[in-house]
């Protein structure tokens, strides 16, 4: 219970810092948005500097923590060195791109969506670099530091479990998006409680939420199975490139379409059977890639 008790403290703080946090982030980003032109920083608002002030106070919190915990390896936290790393990272790329880029596909037959009139084809390379990059540090902190910690106190399933809901909480809690007023240096703590407005609409948290809890189980199970991170960074940054990437380039045609399809492409009944398929094609190549192993062992 000790260590559950100062994993809550982690995840609290970070939180916590995070509001704190996140006006002085916001500030800094438009003063540097004034001077740079940078496109990505003009249309940024302020629950996405708020989104990145967390993770932030995540990572600076995190060497207290493992000090705290005396946790002093990767060992410690149930991680390997990965020997077929780069072989994983491809299978759950491959398979998480693939299944979610068909769905997209179905739902344009569907004439759900439509393309758009102006392709932005030449904003696809900074969807791929944002997906390598949210793959890592997300599978990183959640996968590697949070599922770690709560593999030292909970059994394997329930450590895998309780990530899975933090992750799902973290993702589906967002302040609004639409944030037009005056950003004062309270604002990050005011955003706390807005949070919480999707749990008010039991459509969308059933469809939502459960969605991300199984994206988090099928990144869980594929540390416990790999002992590593890289079919875990593969499998998140496939469904993150291929989202993205198709939200770029469509745009919505027909808006009432639950429980089948939600707000975007992992909310709804759809986008749990895509992510169950990911898990069963990844699950197979996984065993058929060390049956191979084996037999060549012989």
């Amino acid at each position: 219970m000790k260590e559950i008790r100062k994993i809550l403290v982690f995840l609290l703080g970070s939180a916590l810092i995070g509001a704190l946090l996140a006006p002085w982030l916001f500030w800094g980003g438009k003063w540097l948005a004034e001077r740079t032109q940078w496109q990505f920083l003009i249309e940024a608002d302020f629950h996405q500097f708020f989104d990145r002030a967390v993770l932030i106070a995540a990572v600076a919190l995190i060497w207290p923590t493992f000090r705290s915990l005396e946790v002093r390896s990767l060992s410690q936290l149930g991680l390997e060195r990965d020997p077929q790393g780069w072989r994983h990272f491809g299978i759950g790329f491959a398979c998480a791109f693939c299944c979610m880029a068909a769905f997209g596909a179905l739902l344009f037959w569907l004439e759900v969506y439509k393309w758009k009139s102006d392709l932005p084809l030449g904003q696809l390379w900074k969807v791929a670099l944002s997906a390598i990059t949210v793959g890592l540090l997300e599978e990183w902190l959640f996968r590697g530091v949070i599922l770690g910690l709560f593999r030292r106190a909970l059994v394997d399933w329930m450590a895998v479990l309780s990530t899975s809901a933090i992750f799902a909480i973290v993702h589906f809690l967002k302040p609004p998006g639409d944030n037009t007023g005056p950003i004062d240096w309270l604002s990050g703590l005011r955003a706390l409680p807005s949070c919480f407005e999707k749990f008010s609409e039991p459509a969308l948290l059933g469809a939502g939420f459960s969605t991300l809890f199984l994206i988090g189980c099928v990144l869980g199970w594929a540390v416990l199975r790999t002992r590593g991170l890289w079919l875990s960074v593969g499998l998140h940054a496939g469904w993150v490139l291929s989202k993205f990437g198709f939200t770029k380039l469509t745009k919505r045609k027909i808006t009432d379409t639950m429980p089948w399809l939600g707000e975007d492409m992992i909310v709804g009944v759809g986008a749990l059977a895509v992510v169950a398929l990911t898990w069963l094609l990844v699950w197979l190549l996984i065993r058929y890639a060390g049956s191979r192993n084996r037999a060549s062992h012989r």
